[in-house]
This record gives structure tokens, sequence and C-alpha cells, in this order.
């Protein structure tokens, strides 16, 4: 049967079990939903569920459509989801499960797909090193060098220009997520934390400046800001790209292990 919520307050309140079950390969699903305050066919969240099995979907109109749970569900949530008008561009989730959705909803949509990026979410149990050697954490004075060097960090890693007013303001609200290292007076790598619940803490954003990679900067950012998730109690994850074995070396150089892989998918109308 498919339910669609009127409220990301009713889709968690009615899905709090399985988002504290699987906690890594739902981690976008509770940031998505507490913004949709009221639904829409761009803003929607929905469920499909067959004695005990069960298939999540959330789309907030700013992001990917995420989906997680059983595939054997998918022809009934991609039936529902063309019959209501749903709309969506990209689909996020474990191949498998994006896969067999878009298999069905192509049948009725009339479209086709690609993927977009393919991911790893990595997390860490315990950290291999202790160097933190020039870590600083980030202060007043930082927030404008950190947004110019976020935008470029934007365009470099995802082919993205944003805002820089926009960045900005992040950056100000959670200034003290970032940790750095300067040389001769300038942030030369930085890495924050971002998307923190009871349990989890993602590290994103992490970036050197060209001229600094290879000495090990961007390792140490990020053991910094691993072993204060630690130490709070919470699980520190992070996504890398499966196309990029240097970064990912590093990672499981600090402690980091392979857990959920992830998919981007884009829909071609």
């Amino acid at each position: 049967m498919l339910k669609i919520y009127t409220s990301g307050k009713e889709f968690l309140e009615d899905n709090k079990d399985i988002l504290e079950k699987y906690p890594l390969e739902t981690v976008f699903f509770e940031a998505n939903a507490k913004y949709i305050e009221k639904t829409n066919k761009n803003n929607f969240l929905a469920k499909v569920s067959v004695n005990g099995r069960f298939l999540i979907a959330v789309h907030n109109a700013r992001y990917p459509m995420v989906l997680f749970g059983d595939k054997s569900l998918c022809a009934e949530f991609a039936d529902g989801a063309y019959k209501l008008k749903l709309t969506f561009d990209k689909v996020l989730g474990e191949l498998e499960t994006c896969e067999a959705f878009l298999h069905e909803y192509e049948k009725l949509a009339k479209c086709t797909h690609e993927i977009n990026h393919s991911m790893d979410i990595m997390r860490c149990d315990s950290v291999l090193t202790d160097n933190v050697e020039g870590v600083e954490m980030a202060t007043e004075d930082d927030v404008d060098e950190l947004a110019e060097l976020s935008v470029v960090f934007a365009k470099e890693a995802l082919g993205d220009d944003v805002d820089i007013d926009e960045v900005k303001h992040s950056v100000s609200s959670r200034l003290s997520s970032f940790r750095l290292i300067r040389h001769d007076g300038r942030i030369v790598s930085f890495a924050s934390k971002k998307r923190g619940t009871d349990k989890l803490s993602c590290i994103a954003d992490v970036y050197t400046l060209p001229s600094y990679r290879g000495q090990g900067l961007s390792c140490k950012v990020v053991t910094a800001l691993t072993k204060q998730i630690l130490d709070s109690g919470k699980l520190p994850y992070l996504f890398v790209d499966k196309t990029n074995p240097v970064s990912n070396h590093l990672y499981t150089k600090i402690g980091y292990t392979y857990a959920v892989p992830q998919y981007e998918i884009k829909i071609i109308r």
C-alpha cells in the first residue's frame, strides 16, 4: 500500500524505527524531511509497505529524491508516483533499488536516465592516527576566506556554481564546525562537520589548495574532526567519490571503512 504523508513531521514519526535501524542508509531522509512542512507534488514523502517490507522516498525540491528499502516494491511506488504526477529529476540511493524503480517508472513516463555521481559512505569507529599538528579552530576573521575557498571547492569537486553570500551565511552559522591549517597567514586546508544527529555527524567540504596537496594536510583536519565526533559519542561518516582513489586511500589511513554505496541518477526526459 502506498502512503503519501502530509508533512515531514508525520513521516519522521511514522518511520522512526526504520531511520534508527538504518542510520547511514537514510542519512538524507531526516535532513530533507524536517524542512517539508506541507507536501505538494514537488515536495513529498512516501512509503510503500507490504507484509513487513517497506520502501520509503523523500523529495525536497532542492535535492534529489532519496529512495531506500525493498526493491520488490518499486513497481508499486513507480505506478503511484506517475499517477499522482510527483515531480523529481534525480534519484539517490543504492544502485539496485534506484534501477528497479527507474525501470518501472520509465515505462510510464517515457524517459531514460544516466548515473550522475557514484559514491560511497564511509564510517569510522576508531582513528588510526593522532597526527593533528597545526590544526586550528576557525574564528570570525576566517569567514570570508573560508567562503571563498568553499566556492572554489564546490566548482572543482562538484562542478557547481554557488552564491558567495549564501556560502558566507552558511559558514558563519556553523563556524565552530570548521577545522583548518594555515601557512604564511592564509588558510591552505580545511574541513567541516554537517548534518549532525543524535547518533551521526558528517564530515564534508574537505579541501586543500592544489599547491599544498600531498603533504597530509587534509588527513590532519579530517582526523581532528573525526576524533572530536568520536569523543562526543557519535559516529563520524563521510561521502567519497568512487572515481577518486587518492582521497579514498587518505580516509582509510585515518580509520574509515566502506559502509554504504550511493548513486545519484539523473532523469532524462
